[in-house]
């Protein structure tokens, strides 16, 4: 088991005293990528030191010398294939690291418990299995948290499901920011750096992160927003990514296996590196991200597509062709065994559905995937603000007025904090609408078969459970409506029978009144 410590040359300091933030991500079989974010303007000079619990003596060491540049950005390579590895930040010059001291060190900080004053806390990643083999691991994942939350979930995430990274799903803050402000964007991401609990989750382990509509711009922001460049330049800088429209490793090809530079500021992006879609494989399983806010809009369809002149893209050209590649690179190779495919917004809601031609050539690869190559697939979304699973029985697509029947499954998690909302059904469980919700995916693999396992918590309570290789599970009708519909056709009904009662009483106000008239007509008369 390896240890990473860190060791800032200056006097005696406190973790809170001279970090910010830093979080951690890009992680793969044999290494990590961190970014920290300093205090101090001044030049910091860090010692890197490493070893095996079981091999103490032979530890390394590293110095690395960073400008005052932030955030700082430190790559560890070379690392050991799932294993457990545990790092500390230190503010003490001292001269003679011993053996004795790192031991002291460790069985004073490994039963570290959360407190708001961050003492001089350890922290942890583990990294994945090799590719290609088979590996277990598991991953919690949602969106959708009030800007500078300081909300107990996630410290719940944390604890209650111990995942080996936390996928953001969008909306990291609702600063809804509408103007191309670099101040603006950084001061975002400072609040949300300085929430004790998010810090809490986002430093204990890695990181995966895509951006939806309201860390990205303005409510229902497209490609249009002038935030555009903003946002992916601050994604490149602050977030710890992996290469972005990575073609490498599933696909050896020199002529693709181009990925653009990291960005260093505004005039470097361009239509070639902006988005931040990309994908990542863990053991035998691959992730898709999509980035469905960059380039929304920009395009009009063409002929590829049937020459639907009014109909728009959610992908954009570039992003689509190297999302077509990836499928069927996908459906070609044999160990690949399950397919994780990550949309910000629900695959069967409102936002997708406005792009039917796009969506429905996602599906149909999907599919091919799922249903002839035979392995697992599912959908990971977020947006909605509720908690619920379709298993596939009743997910349709419509185009055109036809209707299209695909057995994908699809997990909507969330929110963290935000109030509740229901874009999407029917569904097979939920939905549980509101606040303080997540979902741990855990896919099983072996040599003989992999599964994906799917549990829904709201904090520390489950709300549903759902394996992609229980046949039972997979058949469930799944008729449950959205408590919102539900709720309107009752008052559609209540408000039906109000009208026909309300119209009734004024055809009997009328009949009535044309009785008493016709009665003093024929008084008269007989008066006559």
């Amino acid at each position: 088991m390896f240890f990473f410590f860190i060791f800032e040359m200056v006097a005696a300091l406190q973790y809170e005293d001279a970090i910010l933030f830093h979080w951690k991500g890009n992680l793969t079989s044999n290494s990590i990528t961190m970014k920290v974010f300093t205090r101090q303007e001044s030049m910091l000079n860090f010692r890197i030191i490493s070893w095996d619990l079981k091999n103490i003596e032979n530890f390394s060491l590293l110095n690395v010398n960073q400008s005052n540049e932030s955030p700082i950005i430190l790559q560890f390579q070379n690392l050991k294939p799932n294993t457990q590895y545990f790092y500390i930040f230190e503010f003490y010059d001292i001269e003679n690291i011993t053996s004795k001291y790192l031991r002291t060190v460790y069985n004073k900080e490994k039963d570290y418990e959360f407190t708001t004053e961050f003492d001089q806390p350890m922290f942890s990643f583990k990294t994945f299995g090799l590719i290609g083999q088979p590996y277990t691991f598991n991953f919690s994942a949602s969106g959708c948290a009030r800007t500078a939350s300081i909300s107990n979930i996630f410290l719940d995430i944390y604890q209650n499901t111990y995942p080996q990274f936390f996928f953001m799903l969008g909306d990291l803050h609702y600063r809804d920011i509408n103007t191309d402000s670099i101040d603006e964007f950084d001061f975002a991401y400072k609040q949300v750096f300085g929430s004790t609990t998010q810090r809490y989750l986002y430093q204990q382990v890695p990181i995966e992160y895509q951006f939806d509509d309201h860390d990205f711009g303005k409510n229902d922001a497209d490609g249009n927003s002038p935030t555009r460049n903003i946002a992916n330049l601050l994604y490149w800088k602050y977030v710890p990514h992996g290469n972005l429209h990575n073609y490498q490793p599933l696909i050896q090809d020199e002529e693709l296996a181009q990925f653009p530079q990291e960005v260093k500021n505004i005039d470097s992006i361009n239509e070639e590196n902006i988005g931040t879609y990309r994908y990542q494989i863990i053991g035998r399983t691959i992730i898709i991200t999509v980035d469905l806010r960059t380039f929304q809009n920009l395009e009009v369809l063409g002929d590829q597509f049937g020459n639907f002149s009014n109909a728009r893209s959610i992908l954009g050209k570039q992003q689509r062709q190297w999302l077509i590649t990836i499928l069927d690179k996908v459906a070609i190779t044999d160990w690949i065994q399950a397919v994780i495919f990550i949309s910000s917004v629900n695959f069967h809601g409102d936002t997708w559905d406005m792009f039917p031609h796009e969506q429905l050539l996602i599906a149909d690869k999907l599919q091919n995937i799922q249903e002839v190559l035979e392995k697992q697939v599912l959908i990971v979304s977020s947006d909605s603000h509720m908690t619920a699973m379709k298993n596939g029985y009743n997910s349709y697509i419509q185009n055109l007025g036809l209707k299209y029947k695909y057995g994908l499954q699809e997990t909507m998690c969330g929110s963290l904090d935000k109030s509740g909302s229901c874009k999407t059904q029917p569904l097979t469980f939920g939905p549980w609408l509101g606040k303080n919700h997540y979902t741990n995916i855990e896919i099983q693999d072996s040599q003989l078969r992999t599964c994906i396992i799917i549990r829904a918590f709201e904090k520390t309570s489950q709300l549903f459970f759902y394996n992609t290789c229980d046949d039972n599970l997979k058949s469930l009708e799944g008729k449950v409506k959205c408590p919102f519909d539900v709720l309107m056709r009752v008052v559609y009904v209540i408000a039906s029978l109000l009208v026909s009662f309300g119209f009734l009483i004024i055809i009997y106000l009328i009949v009535k009144k044309c009785h008493k008239n016709s009665m003093r007509y024929s008084l008269v008369m007989r008066e006559k």
